[in-house]
């Protein structure tokens, strides 16, 4: 994940004690937030992958390209996540 350096200075450390995203945030005046988008794909795992995620040449991983955003629309957070494809099902779901 990605935040604003300055707007989340810190952050890191709040990570790491509370081991929650939501709880960082909190502590940050952000006690409500929305996923403005969600970017759903596949692709060959690269040579990162591969080491990463102890996958085989060849493998499929998908990819997930999120933005989180303040109730009012304020871009908070991004985040690119990978999932070995043959190891994982998403469920999407608007409700």
């Amino acid at each position: 994940s990605w935040f604003d350096a300055r707007r989340f200075a810190g952050i890191d450390e709040a990570m790491a004690q509370t081991g929650s995203i939501t709880a960082s945030l909190a502590r940050f005046g952000i006690d409500d937030y929305l996923r403005q988008s969600t970017v759903l794909s596949a692709r060959h795992a690269d040579a990162a992958d591969l080491a990463d995620l102890d996958l085989q040449p060849g493998a499929i991983v998908l990819v997930t390209v999120a933005v989180n955003v303040t109730p009012d629309g304020q871009p908070i957070q991004f985040s690119e996540s990978r999932f070995p494809a043959e190891r994982v099902e998403l469920k999407l779901s608007a409700l």
